[in-house]
């Protein structure tokens, strides 16, 4: 069956990267873009898999709980947004299992995942996540030219299908990539929604959903803002600015274009979670 995952990384704009957060005005919020989204997933009736840091849900608690018993997915994003290369084992452990007891208060028995920021994750770290009450990663990402992704090392899981590897009942989900002219393309969404024009990305997903079973968007709340962009720190460099800002305003139309492509090809759209426990359950007969 071919499979669609919505997600959302839950993070505000001050928490990317890209800025120095010392310079950022915290008390300006584009969250508002969470609702926007949420929105639209129920006038489709579609589940979303939502990967929270722990600073935001720590706040929102019952918020989030409300997001699981409509049927969605919660997952963590990390705490504050830290990325866990830049972060010793110990200390990753620590925060990760602060990031494990949040969830627990947001989804009871159910099982939950993991995406790391910006997808910084090496195997060392993948074990722990593993090891540490998580059903699924969702971190992997075949995209070696960006300076802050992760790589991280599958051996010894096994290949189930397209973008999904398995060790016993624990999952790595590897984000949507294509391969063009030997490299590969991100089109799982994010920036690459935003800045690349529809006709280009309708052609690259299309060529993608004929040999694939699975694909996976990733969307955040600052896309899907309606407030107006906070000011910037003064040290933001040009590129950072144009790659934050454009094409906001056409971010929604897309996702509603992309469903419809996904639905089109016959894709029927699920969470991480479901589909992990499709996995297990299958696995155990």
């Amino acid at each position: 069956m071919k499979k669609a995952v919505l997600s959302i990384d839950v993070e505000d704009w001050y928490h990317l990267d890209y800025f120095n957060r010392n310079e950022c005005d915290t008390n300006n919020s584009l969250l508002d873009g969470l609702d926007v989204y949420i929105e639209l997933l129920e006038s489709l009736s579609i589940p979303s898999s939502f990967f929270v840091l722990g600073e935001i849900a720590d706040s929102r608690i019952n918020f989030f709980k409300d997001l699981v018993k409509s049927g969605h997915d919660v997952g963590s994003h990390g705490w504050s947004h830290i990325r866990p290369m830049t972060l010793g084992i110990d200390e990753f452990r620590i925060e990760l299992n602060r990031c494990r007891d949040i969830m627990k208060k947001i989804n009871g028995e159910r099982s939950f995942g993991y995406r790391a920021p910006c997808f910084s994750l090496d195997r060392e770290r993948l074990d722990i996540v593993r090891d540490s009450g998580f059903a699924y990663d969702s971190s992997r990402i075949e995209f070696g030219n960006h300076p802050l992704y992760g790589s991280i090392d599958m051996h010894g899981y096994e290949k189930h299908s397209e973008a999904v590897y398995r060790n016993d009942d624990f999952l790595e989900f590897e984000l949507t990539t294509l391969s063009v002219l030997r490299k590969n393309i991100p089109i799982s969404g994010g920036g690459y929604l935003r800045i690349f024009p529809w006709f280009l990305m309708k052609k690259l997903v299309s060529q993608y959903l004929k040999t694939n079973n699975i694909y996976v968007l990733y969307i955040h709340p600052f896309e899907l803002s309606k407030l107006e962009i906070p000011p910037m720190p003064p040290s933001t460099s040009t590129l950072t600015k144009f790659r934050y800002t454009y094409g906001r305003d056409k971010v929604k139309e897309k996702i509603i274009r992309l469903i419809k492509l996904l639905d089109d090809n016959g894709y029927t759209f699920t969470t991480f979670s479901e589909i992990q426990k499709d996995i297990s359950r299958a696995s155990h007969g």
